[in-house]
């Protein structure tokens, strides 16, 4: 080693961490660093490609010279305020019908259907058609990951002995599906006139994607034909029926307006959301709309990919059986009236809503292993068993209130699917925090039970000082929560059997009342309705807040979990998956603020959500060195090692690459905000933007600093010495041929 470290010293190429004994699966060859590709890993996001608008995402410097907040305002804005239960912030101004437009209705009252980008499906939007401009997506977003493509083709061209050495499937379906939400970027903090201080205590953001990007990456590159990456560019309806189902007929329409009006509040230098909400947790901008089209549209394609529909055959079989969804803002902490905790609408209980609508799944198990715990999701499942959730629909949100009435205890009978929730978090940490809960807080955080129409079961973490420690509680309290979701589709097997065998007997009592009514002395038999097949899914809400190397800001007593924990958990929920759903599970992320704790806890829970029987991780995998060389690539700028010489080092580069090339829009500055200004178009065009940007499709490019070669008309050039000395070279050519032609004026 000590060799080694005088060797590198003698390169001009740092390698701050080595790591003696970095085990991988694969040797992996470092792919040809070129500089040009280097340089434009780093995207000037202060312009995008419109001739007329110009979208100002970086923050404007003037404002630092802003007073700093005090250390005890940083300490209060990190502290959840108290949840308000007044119900009229959440109600919205006005009243639209969720239809298209006719003629005869007033303009301004009823969502339009407008075309969506790049050929989506249609949407609907109550909207002034300035948005249109304002809501247009990046032009940075790749929808056919042709970089990722690209650069991982490069990977396996430069490692060939992965073609042959490294394990796949014989089915392509058996391979983990990792569904990415390229819109998910556009939902940024917009409030530009904060200071640095404050812009720190916003942890929900979007580079969040790139980091975990890189833990997507990690995992590939160890298992190449294990996992399969996909974008999804499909933009989900805020309307829809199952998310109105979950949220009510209002918040999805207050959530709608709060985002178009904030487009005047922000540019005036106003707060963009109600005062008496947490608003250090929860911003809005007009392209939130975007972000949140796109997370729905993605949840509703990880279900599709789960039973087959891109087959057009729901019962084909076709399907994965296992999916990862890149997804942000988060959802766990969303009640169905209530946005909180960062979280705008609840995604993994509409994500099994659209499962029941349109697939039948009829049972649904959470599986919560964020830091914090999940009151939003746990809430939502007290109203599906028919109680009145803590931040629940009033009967001006719901759909139709009278279909199903109360009882004279407040309780409905409790309607499809069922969802069982159980959740492993910290009780010290938010909405629990020590100082600020609320007694109801605590108990719902604590709340085991199965029974009532209720299956919710939390698990509280414990303190540990070595992995053996950890996992001892794991053995003896964490798998708790495993044993509890196994009981719960156990039971509701079970009953599903009595009931259908229920429906036989009244079916074979039915059929003979109709040869022989004459024996029922009058009595009138209604033909019995069978219940709904059994067809349970497995969901994880899967947070890494809890990570050994989050942020201590957003963890900030102590509790975590070690980095093999998330394939050890995930591989255990597998094989419940396979017990009970055919192997079907489907993982939302959630939590996770920090890059260390996304890029390492994203690797470790891809390498367990995986169909191979072995248990694949690697203890080495999940090291401090690791971290460190993992998030060097999650700032803007990055380099990659022009020599590495050590494993991790050459590993790093390979996945930084990948990483970087999946989202290219996600590579953000630190400081990054949204602002909108409308200008003409008048910087250089960045490499990066040429390379997703066809300037053929309809785009009209102006400025650009892509000129034709003089010397071959097939070639392009930049502004560069050489492109203006054969520029001069070719105008004296010309005017020798023009002077020697006779054509040019004479020179004295």
């Amino acid at each position: 080693m000590a060799s080694l470290r005088e060797t590198l010293e003698k390169n001009n190429d740092s390698e701050e961490s080595l790591i003696s004994q970095f085990e991988t699966t694969l040797t992996i060859r470092p792919t040809a660093n070129e500089d040009d590709d280097v340089r434009d890993i780093s995207i000037d996001h202060s312009t995008v490609l419109n001739s007329n608008t110009t979208y100002n995402y970086t923050r404007d410097q003037s404002i630092l010279d802003i007073d700093e907040l005090e250390e005890e305002e940083l300490i209060s804005e990190q502290i959840p305020k108290f949840k308000t239960r007044r119900r009229y912030s959440l109600l919205p101004k006005y009243a639209t019908k969720i239809t298209a437009s006719t003629s005869g209705e007033s303009p301004g009252t009823t969502f339009t259907k407008s075309p969506s980008p790049s050929g989506l499906e249609g949407y609907y939007r109550n909207i002034d058609p300035k948005f249109e401009d304002i809501l247009q997506p990046s032009p940075l977003i790749d929808y056919s990951l042709d970089k990722f493509t690209k650069s991982f083709n490069d990977f396996l061209g430069t490692n060939p002995h992965i073609q042959k050495e490294s394990p796949r499937f014989s089915k392509e379906s058996d391979k983990t599906l990792v569904i990415l939400s390229p819109y998910s970027t556009e939902h940024a903090f917009g409030r530009k006139w904060v200071t640095k201080s404050y812009l720190s205590t916003i942890f929900e953001r979007p580079q969040r994607l790139l980091a975990s990007c890189i833990g997507v990456a990690s995992a590939v590159t160890m298992f190449p034909f294990h996992y399969k990456l996909v974008n999804s560019t499909r933009r989900g309806s805020i309307f829809s029926s199952h998310v109105r189902k979950i949220h009510g007929k209002n918040w999805p329409k207050k959530l709608f307006e709060l985002c178009l009006e904030s487009h005047e509040k922000l540019k005036n230098d106003n707060l963009e959301v109600p005062e008496d909400w947490n608003t250090g947790d929860i911003y809005v901008t007009p392209k939130t709309i975007n972000a949140i089209e796109g997370v729905i549209g993605t949840i509703e394609s990880a279900v599709d990919s789960l039973y087959g529909s891109a087959t057009n055959d729901k019962d084909s079989g076709n399907g994965h059986n296992l999916a990862f969804v890149v997804i942000r803002p988060p959802g766990h902490h969303s009640h169905a009236c209530l946005p909180s905790g960062f979280c705008l609408l609840n995604n993994v209980q509409i994500g099994i809503e659209y499962a029941y609508e349109h697939y039948g799944v009829t049972h649904s198990v959470i599986l919560d292993i964020d830091l914090h715990h999940g009151d939003g999701s746990q809430d939502i499942c007290w109203e599906r068993a028919g109680f009145k959730g803590d931040y629940g629909q009033d009967e001006d949100d719901e759909l139709d209130p009278k279909s199903n009435p109360r009882d004279e205890y407040g309780k409905r009978f409790a309607t499809y699917p069922k969802v069982g929730y159980f959740s492993l978090h910290d009780i010290k940490s938010y909405p629990t925090e020590l100082g600020y809960a609320t007694k109801d807080n605590i108990k719902n955080a604590s709340t085991c039970i199965m029974d009532h129409d209720l299956n919710i079961w939390n698990v509280h973490l414990q303190e540990w000082s070595k992995e053996e420690e950890f996992y001892k509680h794991y053995q003896t309290k964490y798998v708790a929560l495993l044993n509890r979701a196994n009981q719960f589709l156990n039971t509701a097997k079970k009953q599903y059997e009595q009931q259908y065998s229920d429906y036989v007997g009244n079916l074979a009592k039915y059929n003979k009342y109709l040869l022989k009514p004459h024996l029922y002395q009058g009595q009138t038999l209604e033909k019995p309705t069978p219940p709904p097949p059994f067809k349970p899914l497995i969901t994880i809400s899967a947070g890494f807040d809890a990570s050994e190397y989050e942020n201590p800001q957003m963890q900030r007593h102590g509790i975590n979990v070690p980095t093999s924990f998330y394939a050890t958990f995930t591989k255990d929920v597998v094989k419940l998956a396979k017990i009970h759903t055919n192997g079907k599970v489907v993982s939302f992320l959630e939590g996770g603020y920090s890059d260390g704790a996304l890029t390492t806890g994203i690797f470790s829970h891809l390498i367990g959500l995986n169909n191979d029987d072995e248990f694949l991780w690697n203890n080495t995998w999940g090291t401090d060195q690791v971290m460190k060389e993992l998030v060097k690539g999650c700032k803007k700028n990055w380099s990659p090692y022009k020599k590495p010489q050590s494993d991790i080092t050459i590993w790093a580069n390979e996945v930084i690459k990948l990483g970087r090339s999946m989202m290219p829009n996600a590579i953000l500055p630190a400081n990054f905000i949204y602002q909108y200004q409308e200008m003409e178009y008048s910087q250089p065009l960045n490499k990066m933007v040429k390379d997703i940007i066809d300037p053929t499709k309809g785009r009209d490019i102006t400025n650009s600093p892509l000129k034709t070669d003089p010397e071959d008309e097939r070639k392009l050039m930049r502004h560069t010495r050489s492109y203006y000395k054969k520029m001069a070279t070719a105008q004296k050519q010309q005017q020798i041929q023009e002077d020697s032609s006779g054509h040019g004026l004479p020179k004295y």
